[in-house]
This record gives C-alpha cells, structure tokens and sequence, in this order.
C-alpha cells in the first residue's frame, strides 16, 4: 500500500525511509578521501604482489592453500578460489623473510603513499579473517553483522551482498576498516545459520591444538587465525558441500536459483506499483548515456515486523529474492521452489493489469540472441550492470554496434552457465572486454591498460578471463561471439593461448 511505512531491516525500530533508506544530500569529504585511497592502496597492493619477485613464494604459498582443499571443490570454484589465495598470500602467507607481502610492502614500496593510505596500511595489516553471522541486511546499502569470536557487531557497505546474501547466513571473510565505514576485503564465504554451531566448535577445538602444540598458554584468536587462515578456508568449503541443506548439488556447484520471467505491457505503471508496494524495496534503476529507461532492480522482503504498544518488534526483514523489471519484461529470483510460487502469486496480483505470459513456459533456447541490454533475462539485477558497463568500455574504446551485441551475448551466456558472483562490477567489465578483444585479434588492448583504466589488478582480470574461456570453451574468432572470420596463419603468430583450441576445432 501506498504511504505504508517500512520498518527498517538494521533494527532501529525507525521506518525504512527515516533511517537507513534515507537519501544522503551531503556526503562526508573525508570519507569520500578515505574510499579513494582504499581504492588505491587495492590496488598497489595487487601489482606488488604480481611482481615476478614474488613468484616462487607465490607458487608454493598456492600450493599449500590449494592442498587444503578438496581437489573437485578447487576445480568448481577455480576463479573464486584464486582470488581468494591471492587474498590470503597478500595478507596471511609468511613470506622466506619471515613477513607477510603487506608486511614487506609497507618496508619496501618504493613510491610515496598518502597520509590515508599509511592508515589503512597500518590497520589492514593487523586484519584477520573470521566467522560472521549477518544480523539484517539493508537493501541498497548493506550488512549488519557480528563477529562470532569477538563478539562485536560491524555494518559493512555492499550493495550487491545486501541483494545476494540472507538473513542469518555465516560468512568466512575478512572486513577492512576503511574510514568510518567497512568493506569485505574480497570474495566471501557464506553458509546457511545451521552451520554456526558445529563451526564454533571446530574452531574452539583447534585453537586449543594449536596452542598446545606451539606449548603456549591460549592467547587469543589473532595469532591463530593469521596462521590456520588456509586450513580454516577448507574446512568451511566442506561444510558448504557436504549437504544438500547449505544450496549445493552433489557436485559442489550452487543450485541454479529458481526464477519466473513475465512479459510487461507497461513497465512504467508496473515501475510505479513495485515503487509504492511494501513488499519490494526499489536499489537501482539504469539508463543509457542519453537517459533512456534499461532496467530496474529491487529486493522482495518478507512480513514486516509486527506492532505491540506502538512499537514495531522482531527481527529484521528477511530478503525472500530480487526482481529484475526491463521495459519487456518482470523477472523474479528466489531460492527455493516454495517462495518462488508465492513471489509468482503475489506479482500476478500487484501487476495484474500489466502482466504478460511467462516467459520461461516458453519452447526454445534462453540463449537467442537479442538486440538491446534490456531484452536478455539477466538472472540478477549484477549482471545487468556489468552488461552496461562492457557496452559503454566497448564503445569508448571504438568497437561498433554489431560487436557490442558479440560480447552482450558472450557475458550473457556466461551468467545463465556458471551464475558468477558480483561483488566488483569493474573486474568483470574489463575482463569481458579483454576476452572480446582477444577473439577479435585485437592486438590494442591489453591487460595492463585495462586494469589501470578500471582501477583492478592484471592478475584479477587473468582470472576471470580464464574463466570465461575455459566455461564457454572460447576460441579466437569464436562464430559464437566474434564479427570477423578467423585466420590460421593470424591465430599462430598471434594468439598462442587460444591457438589450439582453434586447431582442435573443426567447426572452424
């Protein structure tokens, strides 16, 4: 209902629009500083780790985080365990020296570094990684959670975990102090609430083998927690495989969400209903460069809180799913089969003047090809805004309409297979990019421009390059993707990583 005050998810007890949901007119200056030099102090810290220095201590700090690990899980995962080795290699990983890479980089970087960036430094340096609970989640903005070994209770700034991660879910992740806010320090970890407990006692179990075996009085989490970080690291990915209970399949893949897709005959009134509906909670509405509607993005909350003697009690709002409105279509994702049947109910009757058919009852392949940003189903509202980020870098960079198409297809495609996690829109942007360029043979781009341009590390966009290559099995002049036709002679001379691919192919 229109007017229908929302109860805010952090617990306040304030209405949604008078707390959190709040617009800011004034921003803080000095923690738009502080946000700069996070940003940048990330990504020095990347390059100084890539340096070829490095790369024996690299090697065998890999292989020992890698050791820890399931093998099959390390294959699933491959990208999103990678980054976070290099994460424990720059933080955790005690280098021959006796120091960490942070630890070095703060006695060896060569250049001057910021008043703010000697901070973060200082303080980052005594980060660890720990067990979280998430105790509300705030659309649009982000997490309120508590570290379950101190005790203390953080609110971290992410828009996209405050639109992918539940109420009550166990993170495995490091935050870092950035100003007066906090970030996550990369990709992490979560599990269902149900894992807390059996967790803590591992936990508890092996910090007292751990002091007993170094013959020391226990002493606290820091000491063990910089030291047991890989070992940690696996025994919370087994957990979230062993049972079907924490969302994954035998294999260890996550389960394709369950989402409902509806055509829209009016998606400004249907705009306007999601608006002013207490069920949904609008977080970003995309234009093009010339203003033109693309897609909107909202999270679906469940019952608000209830009122006793004026006062608005219980637990937070829980986040049920998102729903993704394009001017064609109304898609809604879920996690279960149960609340995907009562999320289909109830926009039958928000939007029942402006609802179509469903779309996914539909004969025929999800992956046609389509015209426009807004004519794919992106199964979450991240995707979409990686897709305009790529369309907007292709077109910066010269490349015409046909090849925009080539590569919105291409990130497509890879969001219905492998149903990345986005957590930094940049590094997938670039990364799509390069792999475009690359079956293009264009020789102009190259990673390094590319990771000074969007502010991430090379190494990062490697990764995820080689992800999208091995998922979608990429060739140079894929027909697929690719406007040009390929040449042998071309392919050898210059593109050595994909050349047999493109040898072994008869379809080319």
């Amino acid at each position: 209902m229109s007017g229908t005050k929302k109860p805010c998810p952090c617990g306040s007890g304030k209405p949604y629009e008078k707390c959190c949901g709040r617009r800011n007119i004034c921003y803080s200056l000095d923690q738009v500083r502080w946000r700069h030099a996070g940003q940048a102090l990330r990504r020095k810290l990347g390059e100084f780790a890539d340096q070829p220095s490095f790369t024996w201590e690299a090697v065998h700090a890999r292989d020992m985080y890698l050791g820890c690990i399931d093998q099959k899980l390390a294959q699933y995962y491959d990208e999103f365990v990678m980054e976070r080795c290099f994460e424990w290699f720059i933080f955790d990983f005690y280098l021959s020296s006796g120091l960490t890479v942070i630890e070095t980089f703060r006695q060896e970087y060569p250049y001057p570094l910021s008043d703010y960036e000697n901070m973060l430094l200082k303080e980052w340096s005594r980060s660890r990684i720990s067990l979280y609970e998430v105790n509300g989640v705030i659309p649009a903005e982000g997490l309120i959670i508590k570290d379950l070994l101190s005790h203390k209770e953080l609110k971290v700034h992410d828009i996209n975990a405050a639109s992918e991660i539940r109420n009550g879910s166990i993170l495995l992740i490091r935050v870092l102090k950035v100003g007066n806010e906090y970030e996550f320090s990369t990709s992490g970890l979560a599990l269902p609430g149900w894992c807390k407990e059996p967790l803590l006692k591992r936990l508890h179990h092996d910090r007292q083998d751990y002091y007993n075996e170094k013959m020391k009085p226990n002493r606290g989490w820091g000491s063990y927690l910089k030291e047991r970080a890989h070992k940690i690291n696996a025994w919370v990915m087994e957990f979230g495989t062993s049972s079907t209970r924490c969302g994954n399949d035998s294999a260890g893949r996550r389960k394709v969400q369950n989402r409902i897709t509806f055509n829209i005959n009016n998606w400004q009134e249907a705009l306007s209903l999601i608006k002013h509906s207490n069920s949904f909670v609008l977080i970003q509405e995309l234009v093009d460069q010339s203003g033109v509607f693309q897609q909107a993005a909202a999270v679906w909350l469940g019952e608000p809180r209830r009122i006793k003697n004026g006062q608005e009690i219980g637990r937070p709002r829980l986040v049920l799913g998102n729903l993704i409105l394009t001017p064609r279509s109304v898609t809604l994702i879920t996690g279960s089969p149960e609340l995907l049947s009562e999320g289909k109910e109830l926009l039958r009757t928000l939007l029942i003047e402006f609802i179509g058919e469903n779309l996914d009852e539909q004969s025929g392949s999800q992956s046609l090809t389509k015209d426009t940003i807004e004519d794919y189903p992106w199964p979450e509202p991240g995707y979409a805004v990686v897709a305009v980020c790529v369309r907007e870098g292709l077109q910066e960079f010269g490349y015409n309409a046909k090849q925009q198409k080539g590569a919105m297809q291409l990130w497509f495609d890879y969001c219905i297979k492998e149903r990345p996690s986005i957590r930094k829109t940049a590094v997938w942007a670039a990364a799509v990019i390069y792999a475009f360029a690359r079956l293009e043979m264009e020789e102009g781009l190259k990673q390094q421009d590319l990771a000074g341009q969007y502010g991430v590390a090379s190494s990062t966009i490697s990764l995820r390059f080689r992800m999208l290559c091995q998922s979608l099995d990429l060739v140079a002049f894929d027909r697929r993707y690719s406007t040009k036709k390929p040449s042998l002679t071309g392919v050898r001379e210059n593109n050595p990583l994909l050349t047999q691919r493109l040898l072994d192919n008869p379809r080319l």
